[in-house]
């Protein structure tokens, strides 16, 4: 019993920093990959700056055909500004989105996640059910890790049980000068079977904030159109606070179809 006790405090005093916290579902935590996920997606399914913006849940608007994104981020396990893609105390994400069809869209994503910054895939897919009206949100259903390609905890790592299933809804408020996005949805698994929800405003024309629940714990941050091209092509840097403690940033790359 003593040698037990010894081993399991040596255990633990040696864990990585994300061993103690973020158990369930550790690489999905962070950033998303999914519509919205460090880019805005407006109500007609255009990816870019403008629109309903989020660091780690969807939201109710899907691209479309013409759009695409790639997307890095690292979170630092510390809360010290991460200075490196790998390593025991961050998560490295790199996520690239395509979209399909009009307006019932079809976005597909393969989503780079791991500790370490191995990336290996995780493939999403959102569909856009109802565009937004006047009389009623955009609503997408969608799917995380359709392949059950990442692990559903840290206790089983390397046992694919990642799937994960959500139904979401964003509407536009606010003016058109300063526009607010209010996004809620359901999902399982990676959302905790819970409600997740979120909300978004951008007081000047390249700037945004927002705020969100995951289903898991609160995140919110900043973020800032870096660079565009005319209409079509944008590039956003966000900072992000994952759980109030853990320091989030990325970058985002995106093409709008006009």
């Amino acid at each position: 019993m003593r040698y037990f006790l010894i081993v399991t405090v040596v255990a633990a005093l040696s864990a990585p920093v994300w061993a103690d916290e973020f158990r369930e579902f550790p690489e999905f935590r962070y950033s998303s990959g999914l519509p919205g996920g460090g880019y805005g997606v407006d109500p007609a399914g255009h990816a870019g700056f403008d629109g309903a913006f989020q660091m780690n849940i969807p939201v109710g608007y899907t691209p479309g055909a013409g759009n695409y994104s790639f997307a890095a981020s690292v979170a630092d396990f510390t809360g010290n500004f991460p200075t490196d893609w790998e390593g025991d105390d961050v998560n490295g994400t790199f996520a690239w989105g395509l979209g399909l069809f009009g307006e019932h869209a079809l976005w597909l994503m393969d989503m780079g996640t791991g500790n370490g910054g191995s990336l290996e895939s995780a493939y999403n897919v959102q569909f856009q059910v109802k565009r937004e009206t006047a009389n009623h949100p955009g609503i997408s259903v969608g799917v995380v890790d359709l392949f059950n390609e990442r692990s559903a905890t840290v206790a089983r790592p390397g046992e694919g049980a990642g799937k994960s299933f959500f139904i979401v809804a964003t509407r536009e408020a606010g003016t058109e000068e300063k526009p607010m996005y209010y996004t809620l949805g359901y999902g399982n698994g990676r959302f905790h079977n819970r409600p997740f929800g979120g909300v978004s405003y951008q007081p000047q024309p390249r700037w945004k904030l927002f705020g969100e629940y995951d289903g898991w714990n609160p995140n919110f941050g900043t973020a800032y159109d870096l660079w565009h091209s005319g209409e079509q092509f944008h590039l956003i840097g966000m900072l992000g606070v994952v759980d109030w403690d853990r320091i989030n940033v990325g970058l985002t790359l995106t093409r709008t179809g006009l």
